[in-house]
């Protein structure tokens, strides 16, 4: 992570509702009081946090980075099931109470089970809330798209077992020396696929949504936009987040994969986490950061050069007056 403290403790809350056990989080170069916060849910024990080995080198791939540490951890030799993820990701289990082994009890066994993203749109949004994502983005991208946009990427729960070589963003590597590997699709189906290319991160999401979805939300609003901007990229150092990044997806047009229903769990967690005094400070300052780090791109070339664009070639929503473009009757 970095730069998404005020973000932070829904995700946490909602997945330890869900049932995840162990949090191990990493983080570089955090102004905006996001490594302060991981440090107290540290001392509270409900996260392990971590300064990103990256930090040691000259290297600024922190993710891959990152992941290459892994198996030297306590936590990925003690856990059962390992899953690299993002902040602005949440598995949205469909089948049971939406727990994990309701889950598991649905797909039988497998060694990887991949879940097919569905990437929540701005809704047009223009403004930073302090709300929850997942209840203030509810609009997303089709789940039953037609073949030419069907293809999504995964994010994967890994079963730990000597089959297992990495742990990489999207999907595992895992051996084929040790007998047949069964990997598995949201809906269960078995998907072979992956052993065969293991430069594979995705694949064709039709009727992959059955038992579990990975709700993404890359961009909330377009100031939450801009902040990720500045912010700049995990894998690729000094590459900004791109026109194309917005374009194709914030797509708003569906409202079917509903994480409302498992809000109130989320929410009950998230409320007792915020009963500690100093985390609810920490809190605070990351959204006071957030708001201010959006005031300080206000006017700044670059970033009133990416609004422009949206608002001209990407947006549905009303326009600000100041980004309108004249009519020819306004003009003449």
């Amino acid at each position: 992570m970095k730069n998404e403290g005020p973000f932070i403790l829904e995700w946490i809350a909602w997945h330890r509702a869900v049932g995840v056990t162990d949090f191990l989080v990493f983080t570089n170069d955090c102004t905006d009081g996001t490594d302060k916060l991981l440090d107290r849910l540290d001392d509270m024990g409900i996260v392990r946090h971590m300064a990103n080995p990256a930090l040691g080198s000259d290297a600024t791939n922190f993710q891959p980075v990152a992941l290459r540490y892994l198996p030297y951890t306590r936590e990925m030799r003690e856990v059962d099931y390992v899953i690299s993820m993002d902040v602005d990701e949440f598995i949205n289990i469909r089948v049971g109470e939406g727990r994990f082994e309701d889950l598991f009890a649905a797909t039988g066994e497998f060694d990887v089970l991949s879940m097919s993203e569905i990437n929540h749109g701005s809704n047009n949004k223009l403004a930073y809330e302090r709300k929850w994502v997942t209840e203030a983005y509810p609009g997303h991208q089709s789940t039953t798209p037609g073949k030419q946009k069907a293809h999504r990427g995964v994010k994967s729960i890994t079963r730990l077992s000597p089959r297992v070589n990495a742990i990489r963003n999207h999907r595992p590597d895992v051996s084929q020396n040790l007998g047949q590997a069964i990997w598995r699709d949201g809906s269960g189906r078995a998907r072979p696929g992956f052993l065969k290319d293991p430069e594979m991160n995705g694949w064709d999401c039709r009727g992959a949504y059955d038992l579990v979805s990975l709700d993404h939300f890359p961009l909330r609003s377009l100031e939450c936009f801009l902040v990720k901007m500045h912010r700049g990229d995990v894998v690729v150092a000094d590459k900004s987040v791109s026109n194309r990044y917005w374009r194709t997806r914030n797509n708003n047009g569906e409202t079917s994969s509903d994480l409302t229903r498992f809000g109130a769990l989320a929410r009950k967690e998230y409320d007792r986490l915020l009963t500690d005094p100093t985390l609810a400070s920490l809190h605070e300052a990351c959204c006071t950061a957030h708001e201010a780090r959006i005031a300080s791109l206000a006017g700044v070339k670059e970033f009133e050069e990416r609004k422009k664009w949206i608002f001209s070639e990407a947006w549905d929503g009303e326009i600000p007056e100041a980004y309108r473009q004249p009519t020819s009757e306004a003009a003449e």
